[in-house]
């Protein structure tokens, strides 16, 4: 199985840059987009010196972390943004399902965007920027970093892949992947400073927070929110495997379209 993903890995590298000129302008677009959150950051901090409670490390530590983790999302989880396109409305599904291998895998290797890895690079330059403002973290917390981060994009990974599965059930082209998405650009930014029903469906509705503020937090003097990092890694373990229990079902549902 770890020749397979190799080589889907390998064959996926070598048809993007089989047209180079575009999969380098789809990085660069992909990180001039990123980078206007920053922008924003940079002219808010000009004029103001923190953001609630948060201090000028400690917000732009909390984006750079979010960034990073939704360009390994970007990179890992491409394939969601066509599975109802493609391949459940065009059809695609029966060809993945013929091969021997696990189809949601199929699904993610097949569409590995490795044009958007210079987005996670961006998100942990400006981490390492707003770390020494972060004051004295201790090496433990550095440490899970990886783990966090990683733990990070299966929250996103897995929120997204429930909501694409309705596609199964409703055979539409269109889903709120979106939407749902466009709710994880609060957890960018301290979570405190939004509305309680906003914090509460970050939380405990569509777990997003668990993607951005919540781990990222424990990198910072924040120890009321330390339990909810610590939890990550489980919620994100949890949400993934649910994400995968409904496409699983999903494929339950798939009709084939006899072509």
């Amino acid at each position: 199985m770890t020749r397979l993903v190799r080589l889907f890995l390998a064959q996926r590298l070598k048809t993007r840059l089989a047209y180079r000129l575009d999969f380098a302008i789809n990085a660069v677009g992909d990180v001039l987009l990123a980078g206007v959150g920053l922008v924003f950051l940079g002219t808010l901090f000009a004029h103001v010196d923190a953001l609630g409670t948060y201090t000028r490390a400690e917000v732009l530590f909390c984006w750079g972390f979010a960034e990073t983790v939704v360009g390994l999302f970007f990179v890992a989880f491409q394939g969601l943004w066509v599975l109802n396109q493609r391949y459940i409305v065009g059809g695609d599904l029966d060809r993945v399902l013929l091969r021997p291998i696990d189809p949601y895998a199929q699904v993610l290797l097949d569409n590995v965007s490795w044009e958007d890895l210079p987005i996670a690079v961006l998100g942990a330059a400006v981490m390492a920027a707003a770390a020494p403002g972060l004051g004295d973290v201790p090496a433990w917390h550095w440490a899970l970093l990886p783990v966090l981060l990683v733990s990070g994009a299966c929250v996103l990974g897995g929120v997204l892949t429930a909501v694409c599965s309705a596609g199964f059930h409703l055979h539409h082209r269109g889903t709120a992947v979106g939407l749902v998405f466009q709710l994880s650009t609060f957890t960018r930014y301290p979570i405190d400073l939004f509305a309680l029903p906003l914090r509460l469906l970050l939380t405990w509705g569509l777990p997003l927070g668990f993607a951005g503020f919540y781990p990222a937090s424990f990198l910072m003097d924040r120890p009321e929110w330390h339990a909810y990092a610590l939890a990550q890694p489980f919620v994100g373990a949890a949400v993934l495997a649910l994400g995968y229990g409904a496409f699983r079902f999903g494929l339950t549902r798939y009709a084939s379209t006899g072509s």
